[in-house]
């Protein structure tokens, strides 16, 4: 039930869709929206029934960790609802619906990913650890050689296929056991889900966010301050670069004809445990090297090479 039909409540004339690949500032930009007078704001991570099946289809694998299935069972619920609310019938002539998604450096993004769900991850790395001694380690020493193991495993990947990460495509994905040593098929299904996460924010464009909203990256408008913009039958459909997205932000209200407001900081990476040891793997020379290798379509078309 949206706020417009109950009474003695603010009417709603403006839904925002904050639409992206997770870990990107979506918790700050909803709760400031919600702020705004006349303003509702939804956090969603996935979009489409093909992304809420394979959504279902993880919730059902008895493999899925704990901490991914109470994470991915709570934004089910939340996600479905957004896509009602975007695709709903006859909404009111003044009641509007945007949709605002954010990019940011694939790599910082993976890094700042981790030090978000690094508790869902130590069992994975653990796993990858078995040979190494992993019994007398301390649970920052686990974090700090399972991300090491985790950044040389990565880079073989990449260097597995000509054409790099825009050529490792899931099939691709699947014969890196016979090219990368595994302690067991555990820790080898394993590492294919945090290789997942490091390929989202190269292929989540075109293979989620395009064909969701039948538009291309190349068919957005610079609109300044960091901000695309492309229109759909829908609704208009931002982007923000998270390295302007102060600017971007503001940029966004104005054209929005919403009052200018600052971001609420929330959920900020720094304050989480072991971010200290994440950060230290990240600042490595290898980490350095294997970020300038991890190229694709997307960081080209954003300006990220």
């Amino acid at each position: 039930m949206t706020a417009e039909s109950l009474p003695g409540r603010l009417r709603v004339t403006l839904n925002v869709i904050v639409y992206q690949y997770g870990k990107v500032a979506s918790t700050s930009l909803v709760t400031t929206f919600n702020k705004m007078r006349g303003v509702s704001a939804h956090q969603c991570h996935f979009f489409g029934e093909d992304a809420f099946r394979a959504t279902v289809t993880r919730l059902c694998n008895p493999d899925t960790n704990d901490y991914f299935f109470k994470h991915s069972l709570g934004q089910l619920a939340e996600n479905l609802k957004a896509y009602r609310l975007y695709h709903r019938k006859d909404p009111a002539e003044d009641d509007r619906c945007i949709v605002l998604t954010v990019a940011r450096e694939p790599f910082d993004w993976f890094r700042s990913s981790l030090v978000q769900e690094i508790e869902g991850h130590i069992p994975a790395l653990t796993l990858s650890l078995r040979d190494r001694g992993v019994e007398s380690m301390d649970v920052e020493q686990i974090v700090s050689e399972g991300l090491t193991l985790l950044l040389q495993r990565i880079g073989g990947a990449i260097d597995s296929v000509e054409g790099g990460i825009d050529a490792l495509v899931p099939a691709k994905r699947r014969e890196l056991d016979q090219l990368i040593p595994f302690t067991d098929t555990e820790d080898f299904e394993a590492f294919l889900f945090i290789l997942s996460r490091f390929l989202q924010p190269h292929w989540w464009f075109r293979t989620q966010f395009s064909p969701e909203f039948g538009i291309d990256l190349a068919d957005m408008v610079d609109v300044g301050a960091g901000l695309l913009r492309a229109p759909t039958e829908k609704s208009d459909v931002y982007l923000a670069r998270y390295e302007q997205l102060e600017a971007a932000f503001a940029q966004l209200l104005e054209l929005e004809n919403l009052p200018r407001k600052n971001l609420v900081r929330v959920n900020e990476g720094h304050a989480k445990q072991f971010a200290a040891e994440i950060n230290a793997v990240f600042e490595t020379e290898f980490a350095a090297d294997l970020k300038a290798r991890s190229r694709s379509e997307i960081t080209l078309a954003l300006g990220y090479d």
